[in-house]
């Protein structure tokens, strides 16, 4: 196939722009399907090249928490869905223990029963002596959450802390 092209225009410009009045630039319909269809093609294959690829796994966010009489600290009032990794340093003076509660509203006050509150914890740690370090990892969807201590009158002293997820 044989396209003349006049001089000073460039081939794009001899494909696509036909003046009528230019003998020279003739480019028949079936000549142009191809060249077409052909980009069409490419400019699909270059966008999909551009598309991100599915996301990898996140790590797990972390949420630290520091515990001391009486008192929960959590590093962020607010963190991400998903994975979510804990880790709790026992700075006072006496052993603690923290469970994490999913809670209907924001920093809710629990009901005791006897010395601790009446909860139903997602996941707890390990009793805490003062000084030690500890980590649980757990999966939280968008709520309210509370940090409790609920050894015997650790809660109703205000060992607790609320947090939220997004």
């Amino acid at each position: 196939m044989n396209l003349p092209v006049r001089r000073g225009y460039p081939l794009a410009a001899a494909l696509f722009v036909r003046p009528a009045h230019e003998p020279g630039i003739r480019v028949r319909m079936h000549t142009m399907r191809p060249l077409l269809t052909l980009g069409f093609f490419l400019a699909t294959a270059a966008v999909a090249a551009a598309a991100p690829s599915p996301r990898p796994a996140r790590a797990p966010a972390t949420l630290h928490a520091d515990v001391a009489e009486w008192s929960v600290v959590p590093s962020a009032g607010v963190v991400a869905h998903g994975s979510l990794r804990i880790v709790v340093r026992n700075l006072g003076e006496v052993a603690h223990q923290l469970s994490l509660v999913r809670t209907s509203s924001f920093d809710p006050l629990f009901a005791l029963s006897g010395s601790r509150a009446a909860i139903r914890p997602l996941a707890t740690t390990r009793m805490l002596e003062p000084g030690e370090t500890t980590s649980l990892t757990v999966s939280v969807r968008p709520g309210s959450y509370e940090l409790v201590d609920n050894l015997p009158w650790h809660y109703w002293l205000g060992t607790s802390a609320a947090f939220s997820v997004r």
